[in-house]
């Protein structure tokens, strides 16, 4: 304390939460808190970066993350206990805040203790990770308040909201580079047969749709051939007139807005559907590829997604397979994508930290995006002691966030 010239009350300051505390001297190295605080149980046991703010006779540790879930961690379940693992080895706390006590503000989260997820009193975060799964939710007004009462704080919400499809298509459309890297698309059941007549294979797309659900394929040919994956009845149907077709894709669609895409012929792996997601993350100020994969399709699927039966690869092995000779195919589609992801978060309302971006290549080697998704899966099991890269990328973005903020004042 002499070290630092702090009298004995001083201000210290965990997450957004700052309060007056009593210190007093230990015979160890410890730094002992005698004010009572609420959630002191949370800071329990713990190793903590620490900034010192001579001026105004205060101490700032952190960094404090939370991850904002439905009610429980459920399949984010391995993804937050390595979260929470590597924040406590690196120096920070990570815990879960379920949104009914985001919504009330009632200070309660969930903490790693004991092998289990446990409630408890907890400081507010200076970085909140969006990962609640409501489109509806994230639309109420409570929901906005809570989100504009903890910015208001300090905090920084960590990608705020889910994305359209159409809104993302439409602002890849506005970039005089990304443009010629998206296929063309048009927006409601009453622009399928305009499509199908220019281009003779479309793909229709719940605006909202995730993981690969509630995706249709219409063909041209002799009538016309209907694939869907998520509807009720035969997944491949055939029609001989085009009325008969729009009718069964609007029973289909009912009332949702789908958009519709031109069919790329992508390169395929094996015979089966192949694209490459890229996870692009903010680590403080500046965009990063952190990891890629190539998803080549199950069995009988049109559609790539690991939740739909498909199987991951390291993309040079695939791309060395199918297209040998071209050169430079990987660092175009890395170079698209970290494109992609600065422009959305330049232009798209809210926060965004984090984007999960889906790439195809036709037989010229060229990338189109397929998707970009805010809230990427997290559903790779983790079966040893490494640590994946988004979660390193939470920890490093953190960590950054705090430094930045609490240095900057």
């Amino acid at each position: 304390m002499e070290d630092w010239m702090l009298d004995d009350g001083i201000t210290l300051t965990v997450g957004t939460t700052s309060t007056m505390v009593e210190c007093l001297p230990s015979p160890t190295d410890d730094l002992i808190l005698a004010s009572f605080l609420p959630w002191s149980h949370a800071l329990h046991d713990r190793v903590f970066h620490i900034l010192v703010d001579h001026l105004r006779a205060g101490i700032v540790i952190g960094p404090i993350t939370a991850i904002l879930i439905n009610k429980t961690a459920g399949a984010l379940g391995d993804y937050a206990h390595e979260c929470q693992r590597l924040f406590h080895q690196n120096g920070g706390l990570l815990y879960l805040l379920p949104v009914s006590s985001f919504l009330q503000k009632d200070g309660t989260g969930l903490l790693y203790s004991e092998g289990d997820w446990q409630a408890c009193s907890v400081p507010s975060p200076s970085v909140l990770y969006n990962r609640i799964p409501s489109r509806q939710l994230e639309k109420t007004d409570p929901f906005k308040r809570a989100v504009t009462c903890l910015e208001k704080a300090g905090a920084t919400i960590f990608n705020t909201r889910f994305l359209t499809k159409s809104e993302v298509d439409q602002a890849l459309g506005n970039h005089p580079h990304l443009q010629d890297h998206i296929p063309t698309s048009a927006t409601g059941v009453d622009e399928l047969e305009g499509m199908l007549s220019t281009y003779g294979d479309v793909f229709i797309k719940n605006i909202h749709g995730s993981k690969g659900r509630n995706i249709i394929r219409v063909t041209s040919g002799d009538g016309w051939e209907v694939r869907q994956n998520s509807f009720p009845g035969d997944s491949r149907q055939t029609f001989k007139n085009y009325h008969s077709l729009e009718k069964k894709v609007r029973g289909w669609c009912r009332n949702s807005t789908y958009l519709i895409q031109e069919t790329i012929p992508f390169c395929q792996f094996n015979g089966r559907p192949l694209d490459f997601r890229f996870l692009c993350h903010r680590i403080g100020q500046e965009w990063t590829v952190l990891s890629s994969v190539a998803r080549v399709a199950g069995d009988g699927e049109f559609v790539s997604n690991v939740d739909r039966g498909g199987h991951t690869a390291k993309p040079r092995i695939i791309l060395n397979d199918i297209l040998p000779l071209s050169k430079g195919i990987y660092e175009n589609m890395k170079a698209i994508s970290l494109s992609t992801a600065v422009y959305l978060s330049e232009v798209l309302d809210g926060h965004f930290s984090e984007f999960g971006i889906d790439l195809g290549i036709d037989a010229d080697g060229k990338p189109w995006i397929i998707e970009v998704n805010s809230k990427p899966s997290k559903l790779t099991s983790q079966h040893s002691e490494a640590v994946r890269p988004s979660v390193r990328g939470l920890y490093q973005h953190s960590f950054s966030i705090w430094k930045e903020e609490e240095e900057g004042k």
